[in-house]
């Protein structure tokens, strides 16, 4: 631990990304605060006050803020629910941002996201065109909650000098995730129809388009650790991208079946769009940030792990909302 900061509060704490991000501050040994909604409630507002001043008077002052905290979904959320998205996660964003300048925390990092980039750009995006253009329509009201986090971001650096970094993140994987089909990331849903066919719970599983794009992916632990150490990073108003391992869409679904262990057919519906055919995030500017020795799960190691995890906990994995 280089940091100054030594307690540090985790929103989302419990969540997919959230509680690889405090397992990953305790190895580190920080003193980790990571409390749950029913008790800190940054929709609300409500036990948030509360909260600060309970670890003040304890001794262990919130000194840094990482922001994990939030409503999102797949596609189907961002079209049947946007304006939740929008107005929920703004909530967040805005009691913590305020929480925080009340009582004296002295770093914000925040997750960004891929979504946060305008729609119109294709290819590897880097973090100077962030503001660029339009989030795109499908995923605009989630992804637009990211770019508040870099105006928020920079106005409370001027006005209460509480340093900030923001990770924007590729797509996500790995044990923990949501499996529900309207929730789930791309891993997640690919790996649930896989299994399910392999388990005879379906048919043979249909994916959209003929999966020639291309995407990026980037196990879960990785994540946390690039996010932990942005407590480490300089004040930056622009993301700091955290790439992944690039891959056709059929070639993921190939190479999760493999590892299923699924050999019956595969259904792809042309007639379904594909999407852009590629979209990553240059990973350049993290190399110039990361302060240690930063070597990722292989695409083949992480998806291994992540389908021996949910294989072993199907059950509780295919409910979890």
């Amino acid at each position: 631990m280089t940091t100054t900061y030594r307690t540090v509060l985790v929103t989302g704490g419990s969540g997919f990304l959230g509680r690889q991000i405090v397992a990953r501050l305790n190895h580190l040994g920080y003193t980790v605060l990571a409390p749950r909604s029913r008790d800190f409630n940054l929709e609300t507002g409500s036990g948030v006050d509360s909260f600060f001043q309970q670890n003040q008077k304890a001794g262990t002052p919130v000194e840094a803020v990482i922001h994990s905290a939030a409503y999102y979904g797949g596609i189907g959320i961002n079209q049947t629910d946007p304006a939740g998205l929008i107005e929920r996660n703004t909530r967040m964003t805005a009691n913590i941002f305020s929480a925080c300048a009340r009582y004296g925390a002295g770093k914000i990092v925040s997750v960004g996201s891929a979504c946060a980039y305008p729609g119109h750009l294709t290819g590897v995006m880097e973090e100077k065109d962030i503001f660029n253009g339009r989030c795109h329509d499908s995923v605009e009201a989630y992804g637009f909650n990211k770019l508040l986090h870099l105006v928020f971001g920079k106005a409370f650096y001027k006005q209460h000098k509480i340093a900030f970094s923001q990770v924007a993140l590729t797509n996500l994987y790995g044990p923990h995730d949501v499996f529900r089909e309207d929730r789930s990331h791309v891993v997640a849903a690919v790996i649930k129809k896989i299994a399910d066919a392999r388990l005879g719970l379906t048919g043979a599983p249909q994916l959209w388009g003929t999966g020639t794009p291309k995407r990026e992916f980037a196990y879960v632990e990785d994540a946390a650790a690039v996010i932990a150490d942005g407590l480490n990073w300089p004040t930056d108003f622009e993301p700091v991208n955290l790439n992944g391992e690039e891959v056709t869409i059929r070639n993921l679904v190939e190479l999760v079946a493999e590892l299923v262990g699924y050999k019956g057919p595969i259904n792809w519906n042309p007639d379904k769009p594909d999407g852009v055919m590629r979209k990553c995030l240059s990973g350049e500017k993290l190399k110039r940030f990361v302060t240690f020795p930063y070597r990722p799960h292989a695409l083949r190691d992480g998806l291994k792990q992540t389908i021996e995890w949910y294989m072993a906990n199907k059950a509780e994995a295919d409910a979890r909302l």
